[in-house]
């Protein structure tokens, strides 16, 4: 498996992959003014994104078959914070570790390749698969920050979630 930088070309590929805006949603929050995206909208956001902090979009393969996409940022002056979001596996292989596989890659690519010393990132509370995929690979819920998004009639709650240290990290 290959984690490289994202390329515009992936982005037709990633928005394949959620199936209608409740999924879009937990996957973006409100990043986005509209569902669905097309392609431009995400690579419009990413090269804005790129003018004004360090973020680093990703994407995972395997034989050359796209399979996996996150993004990862410092969120503020501290380079040694990087925050990871956008995480998305393709739908036809979730459940199958693909998730813990692209996450656990991402990690040592921020500890490796931009010196990360603290990894977080935010997940809804009802993206149970997305929850459980962080907790397994050592994320600790800090904190839940309640009503923090909503959908339509739905107020969901947002859980801040940092890797745990351990030894030699």
């Amino acid at each position: 498996m290959l984690l490289r930088t994202y390329k515009e070309e992936d982005a037709e590929k990633i928005l394949e992959w959620i199936n209608n805006e409740r999924e879009f949603r937990l996957w973006t929050a409100d990043r986005y003014d509209t569902y669905p995206a097309t392609p431009q909208d995400i690579n419009k956001n990413y090269s804005q994104c790129q003018e004004i902090s360090n973020f680093y979009p990703l994407t995972l393969e395997d034989d050359g078959k796209i399979i996996g996409h996150l993004i990862l940022r410092n969120p503020g002056d501290d380079n040694e914070v990087v925050r990871m979001g956008f995480i998305i596996v393709d739908k036809s292989i979730r459940g199958k570790g693909y998730g813990k596989k692209l996450i656990n890659t991402a990690i040592r690519y921020a500890k490796e390749n931009l010196g990360a010393k603290e990894i977080n990132l935010g997940v809804f509370v009802n993206n149970v698969s997305a929850f459980h995929c962080y907790e397994s690979v050592g994320f600790i819920t800090t904190r839940i920050d309640k009503n923090a998004y909503q959908f339509y009639d739905e107020q969901w709650d947002c859980a801040e979630m940092v890797l745990k240290k351990t030894n030699g990290s």
